[in-house]
């Protein structure tokens, strides 16, 4: 393909073919200018692509960037975008979806004068890894219960926290959260209490129900998450035929919450070796077989355990009615309640006709709740 510098460089030698019938000079520029033609045609030909194989590891969501060596203009991908940076090309990869993919970016290679440019394979192969996103609050889980947090494998803090206070020590708090300069100055052991989503709920309610593993994922990382950064609450879980109610110390909630989100994830059909490392499997195994209890067909949705402060994790379209009256019940009683939804959910719909009528009916009810919760 001839680019623009290739066409305007083609014009002139037209130019110049009608008027070698002038002079004799002219026909010898003619004849430069078809030899430099012909030459840079000959450049791109003789141009090579690499034999070149990366792998890549990284969490649904975060950003993955990788040094590639500047063949040419890299062509943008469904899952990679491609920066120039001098000497380097950074790829920049969309890890929103997890799974496993090889990538085999192509490249736009230009002759040494510009004035030709082909698109060709690179020679780059990219076997990439994305893990689910709730794999970050996995890790941090597992370094709470087992003493192995970051597992060697990343290097992970707690984000999302905002620091309020700190408070003395009570059994079952992590050990990681200690606040020596508290506890120095007191004398009695102190830890730092942090707030999360917004606010620390004295009940979570979780509805492990989602049209699809994207939107399954992001519920799951949200309730890891506030799990996480709670004190001793009531965790009620439903799966919309059943509600299972749990209280206990910490490392049973902190087990049971595990156990829930992998069955999430198992139950949308993946394996357990391809949405986490394989170092943390063994350790996953123990926690999975927790007793999970019978569960009763009690609505979650319903103020009957002494509550004070809720937070939410849901699929809106799910029990929407009973969500909704739940809610208003709630403010009516004066009892805060944070709503957590996924952000895409239309993401998981199996064509763009049924993305678009959820998208609307999704739009519709978080109104709703918005209003009902910040009203």
């Amino acid at each position: 393909m001839i680019t623009e510098k290739g066409y305007k460089f083609l014009i002139v030698l037209i130019i110049s073919s009608f008027l070698s019938v002038l002079t004799p000079t002219i026909i010898l520029v003619t004849i430069t200018l078809l030899s430099i033609l012909l030459l840079d045609y000959l450049s791109l030909i003789r141009k090579k692509v690499l034999n070149l194989k990366l792998k890549a590891e990284v969490i649904a969501g975060e950003r993955l960037s990788f040094d590639l060596p500047p063949l040419g203009e890299f062509v943008n991908q469904k899952f990679v975008k491609f920066e120039n940076k001098g000497k380097k090309v950074d790829a920049i990869v969309d890890t929103r979806f997890f799974g496993k993919y090889v990538l085999k970016p192509k490249v736009v290679l230009k002759s040494f004068l510009g004035l030709f440019s082909v698109v060709k394979d690179s020679g780059i192969e990219i076997d990439l890894t994305i893990y689910p996103r709730f794999l970050r609050e996995v890790i941090l889980a597992l370094g709470e219960l087992y003493g192995i947090g970051g597992l060697g494998y990343y290097n992970l803090s707690p984000r999302g926290l905002e620091y309020v206070e700190s408070r003395e020590y009570i059994e079952g708090d992590p050990i990681n959260r200690i606040d020596f300069n508290a506890t120095a100055r007191t004398g009695t052991l102190h830890i730092k209490y942090f707030l999360d989503e917004g606010s620390l709920g004295e009940a979570i309610i979780f509805d492990i129900r989602s049209p699809g593993r994207y939107t399954a994922d992001y519920l799951a990382s949200k309730f890891l998450s506030v799990i996480l950064n709670s004190d001793r609450s009531i965790v009620l879980i439903t799966d919309g035929v059943k509600t299972y109610r749990y209280e206990g110390n910490r490392d049973y909630i902190l087990k049971i919450a595990l156990y829930w989100v992998f069955k999430m994830a198992l139950d949308k059909g993946e394996e357990i070796y391809e949405i986490v490392p394989p170092k943390i499997v063994s350790e996953l195994e123990k926690v999975l077989k927790v007793n999970r209890g019978n569960g009763t067909i009690e609505s979650p949705y319903k103020l009957s355990y002494g509550m004070k402060e809720v937070i939410v994790i849901a699929h809106p379209l799910y029990d929407t009615v009973k969500l909704l009256r739940f809610l208003a019940d709630a403010k009516n009683r004066g009892i805060k309640v944070k709503v957590i939804y996924p952000e895409s959910p239309w993401l998981d719909s199996e064509d763009l006709e049924r993305a678009y009528i959820e998208y609307q009916s999704f739009r519709k009810v978080t109104k709703v709740i918005e209003d009902l919760v910040g009203g």
